[in-house]
């Protein structure tokens, strides 16, 4: 049986064996913290943790986001711990990791907010941040370019690891096809060899 969930837009796909899914999406209200925060992103609070017909208490649930200056955050549902990180894939561990030895479940979030409790992250990122931060007062032209920088760093990081992942997959795949599972590779460059 299916409860039918309190979203106007559920989705529904069949799955194997007559089971069905059920998807919603949830759009979280923007509250602002005061009139005077109204026009800003810092006036942004976190939406409220969705109702029992979407997700059980028992589940730990993260809010996975970005902020004004383009960098990732996690946070926890309730406030508990949160931190800022470079990349997206780094919040998503960040909230595994803090979750453990369960799992939880996490909400994208497609406007930025800010992390409003102490940064347990990246210590790199919470710096570099609050150097924007500090710069855009000042001199907005600067702060743009650092953001653009970052934004662009932040590319590059990924295109090396997408690179190295795909390096490994091809590894993989001739030492299966060649060896059949029995050998591995190994190069014959004079950095692998030990130092003496």
């Amino acid at each position: 049986m299916i409860r039918q969930l309190k979203a106007f837009n559920a989705a529904r796909s069949q799955l194997a064996d007559g089971m069905d899914f059920a998807a919603a999406k949830y759009v979280p209200l923007q509250v602002p913290l005061s009139p005077m925060d109204a026009g800003s992103d810092q006036g942004r609070r976190f939406p409220s943790r969705p109702d029992l017909t979407v997700i059980s208490d028992a589940i730990p649930l993260y809010y996975i986001a970005q902020n004004k200056n383009g960098f990732w955050l996690a946070r926890e549902a309730g406030g508990k711990n949160g931190g800022l990180f470079f990349l997206k894939r780094s919040a998503v561990r960040f909230a595994k990791d803090k979750s453990e030895p369960t799992s939880c479940a996490t909400m994208y979030l497609a406007d930025a907010f800010e992390l409003d409790v102490p940064s347990e992250g990246g210590r790199l990122a919470a710096l570099f941040d609050s150097a924007i931060d500090a710069i855009a007062r000042r001199t907005p032209t600067l702060a743009d370019f650092l953001r653009m920088a970052a934004a662009e760093w932040r590319q590059l990081i990924a295109e090396i690891s997408r690179v190295k992942a795909s390096e490994q997959r091809h590894r993989d795949a001739i030492e299966r096809d060649l060896f059949r599972g029995q050998y591995t590779l190994a190069s014959k460059n004079d950095d692998d060899l030990p130092i003496s």
